[in-house]
């Protein structure tokens, strides 16, 4: 199949598709998993999604400012925001839907860059290489 640019796409090899399979097993089990744990000890499962908001966003926001986390005051203005972040998930989640977390998160992170930015300068990496 080719790219819209009309280049040939790279070739997949069977190592990809085994890590992907892989990949959706273990976020697969393990979800089932905590859940299953959740209802034998009688966890609220709002505590999960809150710990699958604070994971998620760790990785994802917390990956490019990886650095510095050896400045204390980053550290605490990133706690602060990942608090920020997993409140405004849930509260969105109760009140108004998933249907609204999309144009109120990019709102939220939007406005935790900026300060991110400001405070702190852009994240040093250009990405994942």
């Amino acid at each position: 199949m080719a790219h819209a640019l009309g280049e040939e796409g790279k070739k997949r090899s069977k190592t990809d598709f085994v890590l992907l399979l892989a990949a959706s097993l273990f976020v697969a089990i393990t979800g089932t998993a905590a859940f299953w744990m959740a209802d034998e000890h009688s966890v609220n499962p709002t505590w999960l999604f809150a710990a699958g908001a604070a994971v998620l966003f760790f990785l994802v926001v917390g990956w490019g400012y990886r650095r510095k986390f050896r400045d204390p005051s980053f550290v605490s203005f990133f706690l602060a925001w990942l608090l920020v972040h997993v409140a405004v998930y849930l509260f969105v989640l109760i009140y108004l839907g998933f249907l609204y977390y999309l144009p109120v998160v990019v709102l939220e992170l939007w406005i935790g860059y900026t300060i991110a930015i400001w405070q702190f300068g852009p994240p040093p990496d250009r990405g994942v290489r």
